[in-house]
């Protein structure tokens, strides 16, 4: 039996709780300590997961883990994953990578010089309806791909800070369509991408922000394939994940959220995971569906063995740059070609709202 490896979470909001229980069902993983902004909400999550270690200072971690889980605010990945890794310790980045292309690259740099494992946390390669979808793609069952096509909506995220140029570098592109372009990035094997052209549109939530809550991305794949991005925070009635594939000769949809093949209704709610009131198709085993358990049991391994993750920095420099070109496409009204890194760029957004 494999050593376990000790992890540290950086960040105790909701991606956190989520990696909480999904690292309780990983094998060889153990959970030991968390920091927060605050004290306060770090020991009362430490309370609950039974962390040995609750702390403020993110330095106050490293001595106690083997791994770090950057899942603070975007703008705090590139100095917490950087810290990390300089400190010895493997690294497990949230998406995006970071809120600029130059500070995703200090990430990858800091763990290369360091000598640690990085991971790029997309869990949607990992989801076994997904994964379902690319095997049969891959098989030649569908025939040779044509048309892909992803979908991450809902009605809006949970923290303030989503909201906040200066915190999360961007609205939905940044929270949503990074997991819909490596989504398709990956379905088709990581080619190059072509060209990227992009609508945007801040909607609902315009009262309170003016980062864009409403995107569709088309993506030109080198060898032609053309695949579509849709991210929204503007979708009522329950959030949607889903994945079409056209191929030549046959056709594959999955639906992770609303095709769950489980029906109920409840009157008054209550049941996870689902809108309030009526009915609902809930999941069976969220976490398992979501594809978090399989994608941390498989970084910790790539950790042990030295391979480089499904979802390497590489990924997320890939997905940056295709986010850049997007913003950018917004603002100019037209196709942006890659490759495409403008320097300078303090965040992602600033390509769209300059």
């Amino acid at each position: 039996m494999s050593k376990s490896l000790r992890i540290g979470l950086v960040g105790a909001g909701s991606i956190s709780r989520t990696y909480a229980q999904a690292l309780a069902r990983v094998p060889d993983a153990k959970l030991v300590a968390v920091w927060s902004q605050t004290r306060d909400r770090a020991e009362r999550f430490a309370s609950e997961f039974a962390c040995a270690t609750a702390t403020d200072r993110v330095d106050e971690l490293f001595p106690h883990v083997d791994v770090v889980c950057v899942n603070s605010p975007n703008f705090l990945h590139a100095p917490h994953a950087i810290s990390a890794a300089r400190a010895g310790k493997h690294v497990i980045v949230e998406k995006p990578l970071a809120v600029s292309l130059e500070e995703g690259e200090a990430i990858v740099a800091a763990c290369a010089e360091a000598g640690v494992g990085l991971a790029y946390a997309e869990e949607l390669p990992f989801v076994p309806k997904f994964a379902r979808v690319r095997d049969l793609l891959t098989s030649g069952a569908l025939g040779g791909p044509v048309y892909v096509t992803q979908r991450e909506a809902h009605a809006g995220p949970h923290s303030p800070w989503f909201f906040s140029r200066d915190e999360a570098g961007g609205g939905v592109l940044m929270d949503m369509a990074c997991h819909s372009i490596e989504c398709l990035r990956w379905l088709l094997g990581k080619p190059g991408v072509r060209s990227v052209t992009a609508q945007l549109a801040c909607t609902a939530h315009a009262h309170q922000t003016k980062l864009e809550d409403h995107a569709v991305v088309h993506l030109e794949f080198d060898g032609g394939v053309g695949g579509l991005v849709e991210a929204s925070w503007a979708l009522e009635g329950g959030m949607q994940s889903r994945l079409e594939v056209w191929g030549a000769r046959g056709y594959a949809e999955a639906d992770v959220l609303q095709g769950t093949g489980l029906r109920v209704f409840a009157k008054d709610g209550g049941v996870p995971f689902t809108a309030s009131g009526g009915w609902s198709t809930p999941p069976s085993d969220w976490l398992w569906e979501n594809g978090y358990p399989q994608e941390l049991a498989h970084f910790l391994q790539c950790f042990r063995t030295g391979a480089t993750p499904v979802e390497s920095g590489a990924d997320g420099l890939a997905v940056l740059e295709i986010l850049y070109a997007a913003y950018t496409s917004a603002r100019e009204r037209k196709s942006i070609y890659l490759p495409f890194r403008p320097r300078g760029v303090a965040r992602a957004v600033d390509l769209w709202l300059r």
